[in-house]
């Protein structure tokens, strides 16, 4: 297989797992009435704690200015809020609600990604090895370009 061909072999397979991840996502966030960048940012200020927008925009690759959108119809509906940060209370952090809370307990990672675990789950021991061993390859292949 030349190399043109297995490039265009990997496309087709990311651009497919992409859309099999962003489906799942997709229909987890809308059965709790949200949307896919509403809940990343729910995802990251549960993982990281209390972030300011600028930092929020950062670690979601996303412009300020849609991050403090997101942020405001999250505290609309009660899942986000913004405080003053207590060291220096220039800075304004957004953190998470208790029903966010709630919120991302229902929508854990296994849920997001079920229909991938089920068909990775029903494979042999063999087959799993091999999709982590490609996995793990092109991650650290990706983090070595970084």
């Amino acid at each position: 297989m030349l190399n043109e061909d297995r490039a265009q072999e990997l496309v087709d397979n990311l651009v497919y797992l992409f859309r099999a991840v962003r489906r799942g996502v997709e229909c987890h966030a809308r059965e709790h009435g949200q949307t896919v960048p509403q809940r990343i940012v729910l995802g990251q200020l549960a993982r990281h704690g209390g972030l300011s927008v600028k930092e929020l925009s950062e670690k979601v690759e996303l412009s300020h200015s849609t991050v403090s959108g997101i942020v405001d119809r999250l505290e609309r509906k009660g899942l986000a809020k913004r405080i003053q940060d207590q060291q220096d209370r220039r800075i304004t952090k957004v953190i998470i609600t208790d029903l966010a809370r709630q919120h991302m307990n229902n929508l854990l990672s296994q849920q997001t990604f079920s229909g991938i675990l089920e068909v990775f789950n029903s494979a042999g021991d063999r087959e799993q090895i091999k999709i982590l061993d490609g996995l793990t390859v092109l991650r650290q292949l990706l983090d070595k370009g970084e």
